[in-house]
């Protein structure tokens, strides 16, 4: 027989706790007298969850009793993944006293914020958490607790990504898609820093109604970027930023120093309009007044699941508009260019412009120019 387990915090959202178990299982009301719940609080912790700090509020919650030893040994797993580790309680049920295990976390590990507020938490968090905790118990298979909670945030940008592809997709021209169009058969993961490596093993229905042979695919994970090309229309200017890119030098290109929009992944929590302002503001100290979608995409379907959000921002680019910028700490050193648009036409002829989200967005601004130049004129 497993554990009894008193939930009070994110594992009370039936929709994560069934991400975790598999299942909803039978829950009975409880309450943990001599604490109070409060909001995590550590320098770069994306993820809000609670602690229990002691108080005469008191904690509501629910107890799980009905697991089974693979459902137990899943849910320990996941909240180990996250540096938390079940602690003996006593608490009170329906029927008296129960003695009770609940996930803490290293003690000192954490400092207690603003009081805990679990609706506020499945409103702004819920989704991406639910959809966090496969990738968590997909990775574990693969790394250690240790190595899983070090790639936390990776975890939070994959789930973000997922969330935002399970968006309803248009499908005039290609086929409409339907339950059970894919099965996959076991997932690994070789390789996980910065980015990660999935292996697959899948069969997906053909387009003659049968399900293909268990096919061996791997993915290249990255999570999804946002780009934005600054532009002005008064000035007919764009706005560009140089840096050293390892891609090229992976490949041995003679220059890996590359001319591109700003771009750059897209945070937990953020849409992709916030990234590209926040990007803006970091690599090239530019505020962005507007920002107009262009053209999103796969940059390589058949191995990466990265998606590529891209628009056009409207910027005032006088002759100081932009400042080298980025990040020191992450290595980042990155120089601005401002040109005018024919000059960032010739770039592109003569192939010194030759990155996909640049090209998508020169694409774009080329449909988009004239009428975006008349309407700054005609204001």
């Amino acid at each position: 027989m497993t554990d009894t387990y008193f939930f009070y915090g994110t594992l009370s959202y039936p929709p994560l706790l069934k991400q975790v178990l598999g299942r909803i299982p039978e829950m009975r009301p409880a309450f943990l007298d001599g604490f109070a719940p409060h909001v995590a609080q550590r320098e770069g912790e994306d993820m809000p969850f609670p602690i229990l700090r002691p108080s005469e509020v008191g904690v509501p919650g629910v107890l799980i009793e009905t697991l089974t030893e693979e459902e137990d040994a899943r849910l320990r797993a996941h909240e180990a993944a996250y540096g938390l580790h079940p602690c003996d309680i006593v608490l009170d049920g329906i029927d008296g006293s129960v003695r009770a295990q609940v996930f803490m976390p290293d003690e000192g590990r954490w400092q207690a914020g603003a009081p805990w507020d679990l609706a506020e938490w499945v409103e702004t968090h819920g989704e991406l958490a639910t959809a966090a905790a496969q990738d968590v118990l997909s990775a574990l298979q693969d790394m250690t607790f240790d190595q899983a909670y070090a790639r936390k945030p990776q975890f939070l940008i994959r789930a973000a990504s997922r969330v935002r592809a399970q968006m309803p997709r248009p499908h005039a021209l290609r086929k409409a898609p339907e339950a059970g169009d894919v099965e996959t058969v076991s997932v690994h993961i070789p390789y996980a820093k910065f980015f990660a490596v999935e292996d697959y093993e899948l069969r997906h229905k053909r387009f003659d109604g049968s399900m293909s042979d268990v096919l061996s695919r791997a993915a290249f994970v990255s999570g999804d970027a946002a780009v934005v090309l600054p532009y002005d229309p008064v000035r007919d200017k764009v706005l560009l930023i140089e840096q050293f890119r390892v891609g090229p030098h992976a490949r041995g290109d003679s220059n890996p120093w590359l001319l591109e929009a700003i771009a750059g992944r897209i945070d937990p929590g953020e849409t992709p309009e916030q990234t590209v302002r926040r990007e803006a503001v970091e690599e090239a100290k530019l505020s962005v007044s507007e920002l107009i979608a262009a053209s999103s995409f796969y940059p390589s379907p058949g191995a990466k699941a990265e998606y590529v959000y891209c628009y056009l921002g409207i910027a005032d680019l006088h002759e100081d508009a932009a400042a080298p910028g980025g990040k020191p700490d992450e290595g980042e050193d990155i120089r601005p260019h401002l040109v005018s648009y024919d000059t960032f036409m010739a770039l592109i002829d003569s192939g010194e412009i030759d990155n996909g989200p640049t090209l998508i967005c020169a694409m774009a601004l080329m449909r988009k120019r004239d009428a975006l130049r008349q309407r700054d004129s005609a204001g």
